[in-house]
């Protein structure tokens, strides 16, 4: 039984130096991750892929933006009714994680930002790919998973 107190005592000691570990390892960091494609399980791997890089640099150490164009708008449009991808973006979001939307993607589907889930006007850009490349300009890595 002791055994287990002391374990119990020093497991959040552990657990925030292993944060604060996690943090230190990596420089903080400012990536774009370019999502053009129109497959939930490839986005979903692509949302676990900024959670985990969210995690792995610590809270507040990394910018991330995402460029959505072509079909992936689809996502944006279907999320207007599904629950499960309202969370998984509003989770993203909340971790501060900005999705930057094409409006020539908009044009093509014939949408609006306000077909879009939770879509601001001042999140639509004219087009995505100059803005991939207007945000390495900045100093953003780029990411495509």
């Amino acid at each position: 039984m002791k055994k287990l107190t002391t374990f119990l005592l020093f497991l959040p000691l552990f657990l925030f130096s292993k944060t604060i570990f996690a943090a230190d390892e990596y420089p903080e960091q400012k990536v774009v991750y370019h999502i053009n494609y129109d497959d939930p399980k490839r986005i979903s791997g692509t949302f676990s892929n900024m959670a985990n890089h969210i995690n792995g640099l610590g809270e507040g150490r990394v910018e991330i933006k995402a460029v959505v164009h072509g079909v992936a708008i689809k996502y944006f449009i279907d999320a207007v009714n599904d629950e499960a991808k309202q969370t998984a973006l509003d989770s993203l979001r909340l971790n501060d994680v900005q999705f930057i939307i094409c409006g020539n993607s908009l044009d093509g589907f014939q949408v609006t930002h306000e077909d879009l889930y939770d879509v601001e006007a001042e999140d639509v850009v004219q087009a995505g790919l100059p803005e991939i490349v207007h945000l390495q300009q900045q100093g953003f890595f780029y990411v495509r998973p």
